[in-house]
């Protein structure tokens, strides 16, 4: 290794373990992502994020329904994936929602510790993105399964909201994932490591976050779009966690078995209860319950990760590029929704996801190895 490429490596490890440049680092992005933002609007503003895709899977989706209710459940698996994978008439939210997810990616994969690119664990990695996506084909068939196998429908009313939230999407969405993990835990046992368990685990939650996050761009609750900047580290967080759990009932059932099906079914009430505080109207007023349920989930999988995560002295801090990849994705959504909805529009909607971000900010600064706050 030549005297530059030291001395480069050297400044790295310093400079990006000051919490002075750290900070500056974050406003900077955030005060470009302001600025562009303002450019945006002017120029490039148009009337509305919602695109025809709405409507059009609104009628597709309708098809699909009447199928399975006719008993055709066959011909409805089928024919899922051409209302939740294609169609999309305008390349912004599917740009937006990659950029989250390499963000994200890039933070679990330096806490994976790759030491090369050929690396199996890099690979399963990205089969764990893929597979991810892939769940929300299964989510789209127990949508159907419980609204017209067990009449669970949305609810606006009180109880039957929760009921709804908790059996219906955290339960669904958490067992669908669980479903499409299940092909990567044989690799990790062998592996013999949790923290790949992990974090592979974690891919299979960034990817759904992805196909997710497309959603909320193209439906019709403008309401949802706040949530764009939690989805991805709430996914990465639950599946993590459920993915840890059943690796270590894996390994030891008698000591984990239980343990491991308390974990799951924990997480899929904090799910759907985290959803019924944004969705249910006689819970608004307590919507601020939603963010200590984020932040909960978040501590215990820093807490995890810093148990499996030993430091190794990387090059760029780990802070470093969580910081700059949280910065880069608050400033990027911002831009996007002042160039279709206005500057001030993008500030009121992004006000809720900024107070989670802010929340988990904190909890990694405290949490992890290169910690910067004490209290």
């Amino acid at each position: 290794m030549t005297n530059s490429s030291m001395t480069w490596r050297h400044y790295l490890k310093n400079k990006t373990r000051q919490p002075a440049f750290l900070w500056r680092m974050v406003i900077w992005i955030l005060a470009a992502g302001i600025c562009t933002g303002f450019v945006a609007e002017k120029v490039c503003r148009s009337s509305t994020v919602i695109s025809d895709k709405t409507r059009h899977d609104s009628s597709r989706w309708d098809q699909i329904e009447l199928l399975a209710e006719q008993g055709e459940w066959w011909q409805a698996w089928w024919q899922i994936p051409e209302v939740i994978y294609f169609g999309y008439e305008h390349w912004g939210p599917p740009v937006l929602a990659a950029i989250a997810g390499i963000c994200w990616l890039v933070f679990l994969l330096q806490c994976l510790q790759l030491r090369s690119w050929c690396e199996g664990r890099l690979w399963c990695a990205l089969l764990g993105i893929a597979l991810g996506i892939l769940s929300i084909w299964p989510t789209g068939f127990f949508i159907l399964w419980q609204e017209i196998g067990w009449g669970l429908l949305d609810s606006q009313e009180l109880v039957p909201g929760i009921r709804y939230n908790v059996l219906g999407v955290g339960l669904r969405e958490e067992f669908a994932k669980l479903c499409c993990l299940l092909p990567l835990l044989p690799i990790a046992l062998c592996w013999r490591s949790e923290l790949s368990a992990l974090l592979i685990s974690s891919c299979v939650g960034l990817g759904f976050a992805i196909e997710e996050n497309v959603g909320y761009f193209t439906s019709d609750k403008s309401a949802t779009l706040g949530r764009f900047l939690t989805a991805n580290p709430l996914h990465i967080a639950l599946t993590g966690l459920i993915g840890l759990a059943l690796y270590r009932a894996l390994r030891n059932p008698s000591g984990w078995g239980t343990h491991s099906l308390g974990v799951f079914g924990i997480l899929v009430f904090a799910h759907g209860l985290y959803d019924a505080f944004l969705e249910v109207p006689a819970l608004a007023e307590y919507s601020l319950f939603a963010t200590i349920i984020f932040a909960l989930v978040i501590y215990q999988f820093f807490h995890e990760l810093r148990e499996l995560r030993p430091s190794q002295g990387d090059t760029i801090s780990l802070s470093a590029n969580f910081l700059c990849g949280v910065s880069l994705l608050t400033a990027a959504t911002f831009v996007y929704l002042s160039a279709t909805l206005g500057m001030s529009a993008a500030f009121d909607m992004l006000a809720s996801g900024v107070t989670g971000l802010a929340v988990m900010v904190y909890l990694f600064l405290r949490e992890m190895p290169e910690t910067m706050v004490s209290v």
